[in-house]
């Protein structure tokens, strides 16, 4: 008995049974020969895509809390700090050239204006209790940048371990009474402490043998990476809001807190 088979062609029913040939099943294409290879090279290139994605995306730590000051940011590159003990600094020592120095980066502030908008991107939200600029002088919100109160705190320590606090006529530490001053100092070194922690700053510190030591000395010169504070600090300048005090007063809508923030 012959053996038959039955294929539509082109979409016809054509009946091979009495054609009176024997027909034989078509061989399978190349295709079929490829396709185990080729699914296993689509899902490599697939699960190597997804890697790459994953290996690309930020981490946690490389998320950036949001600031109208984060244009300003820019990178210098690794940079060695000076930690000789005895190094020579203009921020350095008791005279009026260090004070003014210091009085560049820190003084009064430096308070700048933040929009509603910018003030909700930050994480916060308008509180009654805001301090806003009268409409006069622009409106908005009252704000500075973190780094210069930082570096008032540094100043400030300075100032006192130099025996110098009264040197504060500048300011409202002049003002305060000597409880009120050590509250404002613990308040610095607080400050200081926490955001030390917060950073958390892993680069390595190396010790030699020193002349005249028993133990290894840390040696303090080592690389950071750093950013333009210039930048940043001119940035601040070029936003400063300055209003004559008795114009910087509370509006309508304003409630005072019972205690500080």
């Amino acid at each position: 008995m012959r053996k038959e088979y039955y294929s539509p062609v082109d979409g016809d029913d054509v009946n091979l049974l009495d054609s009176g040939t024997e027909t034989r099943p078509p061989p399978k294409s190349r295709f079929f020969h490829w396709s185990p290879l080729l699914s296993h090279g689509v899902l490599m290139s697939i699960t190597m895509l997804f890697f790459t994605l994953w290996a690309r995306a930020p981490s946690i730590d490389d998320v950036v809390v949001y600031s109208p000051a984060n244009e300003a940011i820019e990178s210098i590159g690794i940079v060695r700090l000076n930690g000789t003990l005895n190094a020579p600094s203009i921020y350095r020592g008791p005279s009026p050239e260090v004070d003014a120095a210091w009085d560049r980066v820190s003084l009064n502030a430096r308070p700048i204006r933040m929009t509603l908008e910018q003030l909700l991107r930050t994480g916060e939200r308008p509180s009654p209790a805001m301090a806003q600029y009268p409409d006069e002088y622009g409106g908005g919100y009252m704000a500075t940048v973190e780094v210069i109160h930082h570096l008032h705190c540094v100043d400030m320590l300075r100032r006192v371990t130099w025996n110098k606090p009264q040197s504060y006529d500048h300011d409202d530490e002049s003002h305060e009474s000597h409880k009120d001053f050590r509250i404002h100092l613990d308040h610095c070194i607080e400050m200081l402490r926490q955001i030390i922690m917060c950073r958390g700053d892993v680069t390595m510190i190396t010790y030699d043998w020193l002349e005249g030591h028993d133990d290894p000395f840390p040696n303090f010169n080592i690389r950071h990476q750093c950013r333009n504070f210039e930048k940043v600090l001119d940035w601040v300048d070029e936003r400063r809001v300055i209003v004559p005090r008795p114009k910087m007063v509370r509006l309508e809508d304003n409630v005072d807190l019972p205690s500080p923030p």
